[in-house]
Formats: C-alpha cells, sequence, structure tokens
C-alpha cells in the first residue's frame, strides 16, 4: 500500500478544518486536492484523532490475524493430504501382505472360499 505524507490523525484534524473553513481553502492550505479531502472525509467521517488511530491499530491486527489463520489453513492441508498419502501406502502394503498370505496358503483364497475339511 502507498505511504501517505499524512498521518490519520493528521488527516482527521485537515478534515475538522473543512468543517469550518471552505474545503478549497484548506485543500490550498495543506497541499491537496479538494478531491483528496472528500475521500478523506468518505474514509473517516466524523472520526477524531484518537478513533483513527484505534482504527488503524484494528486493522493491523486484523490483517495479522488473516495471515495467521492463512497459515494454519495450509497446514491443515498439508497434514490432510500427508494423511491421504500415508493412509493409502498403509492400505496398499496391508492388501500386498495379504494377497501374499492367501498365495501362500496361510489364509484361505477369497475367491475359493473356505477349504473343505475331509476329516470331519
Amino acid at each position: 500500500m502507498r505511504q501517505s505524507r499524512f498521518t490519520e490523525e493528521q488527516m482527521v484534524k485537515i478534515l475538522r478544518e473543512a468543517d469550518k473553513l471552505p474545503v478549497a481553502e484548506v485543500a490550498k492550505k495543506h497541499g491537496v486536492s479538494e478531491q483528496t479531502i472528500y475521500v478523506w472525509r468518505r474514509r473517516f467521517g466524523a472520526m477524531t484523532g484518537d478513533e483513527a488511530k484505534r482504527l488503524r491499530g484494528l486493522e493491523q491486527e486484523n490483517s495479522k490475524l488473516k495471515k495467521m489463520l492463512a497459515d494454519r489453513l495450509l497446514e491443515i492441508d498439508v497434514l490432510k493430504e500427508a494423511t491421504r498419502t500415508l493412509s493409502s501406502r498403509t492400505s496398499d502394503s496391508y492388501q500386498g501382505r495379504t494377497r501374499a498370505r492367501h498365495a501362500s496358503g496361510a489364509l484361505p483364497s477369497p475367491r475359493r472360499g473356505l477349504p473343505s475339511y475331509a476329516g470331519r
């Protein structure tokens, strides 16, 4: 974001001057355009200097919180992907071991059904 020549408190002070004097005169005195005064008025309205300072602090805190949230959401996505990858590998290796045990005769084949016991 572009750095302003004026702080929020200074902008509010200039706006309070513009409430008492003509906008053109105040704009010329401070070296800004009339349009700038109107933009500031739309942004700050009837705020005082302290309220503008508090608003800036809240906006900065909000920005930090948004960044923290984005970082946490990214971490969650990475963990979910790692869990998916790990569970698919585990599932594949489990199925591979099960197939090997079926082939060796240690387990009955799921296709052939249960072995028949002739001695019963």
